[in-house]
């Protein structure tokens, strides 16, 4: 009997270091393989997001190859949102206009959600880092309105660059990050559609866009076209800390004494589409909840992947299974790839996975074997601007060469 015992504990402590080193090995990644993440919305054919999709629904593909989804996250993922406010001159009844909303809509976000708040006209000023608190966010906006004189003349993109570069610092690893921007649109910096690209891509950052109609466009700048205005430093308002020339601390990349160009369009809309978000009118009294619940509404999809290197060439395909695409047959998968490190972390283009069409014969591309079904036939993934713009009705639009900074509209004369 002693015996027996003898031999049976050695065996329990050799099955139990197994089990241990196969637990492991779930959880530990190796250096030929790096964790990611696809960050993905789907929207009906009216524009209108599907929610309540579970893991099971997606089949993702990297170079063609299925990819088991190891995390899985919906709206009980966490979201940092800066709200970025155009504060220059004419600015002042749309800014009222989202303060009276947001009282209702942050209503929709979750607990551990939290909102920034950075101003700009020809300075950026952050005038409230991010929070969680109801409270703190509706006294930040209405400290807007108390506080900002809404003068002088407008710098969207370094205003949009220098949020990018905020979101970037201060969002928290593990929560999704957007920026909200409230502007007309109107700008007298120059326009780099592909640099503010690229700083929401480092940031991991949607960009969504509540667009306010130009009402004044030869004031902006003082009354003439192209002038600078007024420039009010960011210390000269209470609770405002400026981002360039020197008034934050450590400095920025992006300078006060930076080049005046005539009124034109910032290309805001473009830059909103190729992030993935969406643009609507401000006008809108639901603006800002629609553009939060969209934000609520989007999943992300970990996995381990095998592209160690640092362009991240392997295509990454996503789609709906056949039996979700039963359910969805008119869906439209609008996603990005978004390759985490312990380092940093950076999105790439958008893609789209488009509802299926029936081939010559009449079958479904949803019933053929092969590839993931609706899968995007590319070897190398494009970009493209998707997003609904409920100015001009609902689009899906494919985005130009990076290095294209022209406009889809007119810039104002």
């Amino acid at each position: 009997m002693q015996h027996s015992k003898a031999l049976v504990l050695p065996l329990f402590f050799l099955i139990g270091a197994v089990a241990t080193q196969a637990d492991d090995e779930t959880v530990v990644f190796h250096s030929d393989v790096s964790l990611s993440r696809v960050d993905c919305q789907v929207v009906d054919s009216h524009n209108r997001t599907i929610t309540g999709l579970r893991a099971d629904d997606f089949v993702l593909r990297e170079d063609r190859k299925p990819q088991p989804i190891r995390n899985f996250a919906s709206e009980n993922m966490p979201i940092d949102i800066l709200l970025l406010l155009d504060v220059s001159a004419s600015m002042r009844p749309h800014v009222e206009r989202m303060a009276d909303a947001a009282h209702d809509a942050l209503r929709v976000l979750a607990d551990k959600d939290r909102v920034g708040i950075m101003v700009f006209d020809t300075n950026t000023r952050l005038r409230l880092g991010f929070r969680s608190n109801r409270s703190d966010i509706n006294r930040g906006l209405s400290d807007v309105l108390n506080q900002e004189r809404f003068n002088g003349g407008t710098h969207i993109t370094y205003a949009m660059m220098n949020a990018a570069d905020y979101v970037r610092r201060e969002a928290r690893p593990e929560a999704r990050r957007a920026i909200i921007i409230l502007t007309d649109d109107g700008s007298q910096d120059p326009r780099d559609d592909a640099g503010v690209g690229r700083a929401l891509s480092r940031a991991d950052a949607v960009l969504s866009f509540l667009r306010a109609p130009d009402v004044m466009p030869q004031s902006r700048g003082g009354g003439s076209p192209g002038g600078t205005g007024t420039t009010f430093p960011g210390g000269g308002w209470p609770g405002g800390v400026i981002l360039g020339g020197g008034g934050r601390r450590g400095g920025n990349r992006y300078p006060s004494n930076r080049q005046q160009v005539a009124n034109h369009s910032a290309g805001t809309a473009d830059i909103a589409r190729d992030s993935g978000g969406d643009v609507f009118p401000v006008d809108d009294a639901s603006a800002l909840e629609d553009t939060l619940m969209r934000l609520r509404q989007r999943y992300a999809l970990n996995y381990n992947s095998a592209d160690t290197s640092a362009t991240n060439t392997r295509p990454v395909q996503l789609d709906l299974t056949n039996a979700s695409r039963r359910r969805y047959p008119d869906a439209e998968i609008r996603y990005r790839r978004v390759f985490l490190s312990k380092d940093s972390r950076e999105a790439g283009p958008i893609s789209i996975t488009r509802a299926h069409q029936p081939d010559a014969g009449g079958v479904e591309s949803a019933d053929r074997s092969g590839p993931a079904a609706g899968v995007d036939e590319l070897t190398t993934p494009k970009r493209r601007r998707v997003a609904v713009d409920q100015s001009y009705g609902s689009s899906v639009n494919l985005a130009g060469n990076d290095s294209d900074n022209s406009s889809s509209a007119p810039p104002k004369q």
